[in-house]
């Protein structure tokens, strides 16, 4: 990535979003919840690969890797999920992430 769009001085400011600050923390508690769950299935396979080792005593993971099934969210979940974030407060957000 080049830095040089950035440091021009000549080009037009950026525009704020037009997004509504309850927009901007929907999108935000939804993306944390969809790297949380990512990170879990990581710690996931890496805990059944090291049973799998454990129990076979060998590591044949470099052969064959089938691709792992990821758990996505069904509409009505999203949807629930999406209600209860959206009765967040924008200055709450951050603090309701680090819980």
């Amino acid at each position: 990535m080049s830095l040089i769009p950035w440091l021009r001085g000549n080009e037009a400011p950026a525009r704020l979003s037009s997004r509504s600050p309850a927009e901007m923390v929907l999108e935000t508690l939804m993306m944390e919840l969809v790297g949380q769950m990512r990170e879990a299935e990581r710690q996931q396979r890496e805990r059944s690969s090291a049973v799998r080792k454990i129990c076979t005593g060998v590591d044949y993971s470099w052969l064959a890797s089938t691709p792992q099934p990821t758990y996505d969210l069904s509409p009505g979940e999203r949807l629930q999920l999406e209600a209860v974030c959206a009765k967040i407060h924008p200055s709450y957000c951050g603090p309701a992430i680090l819980r």
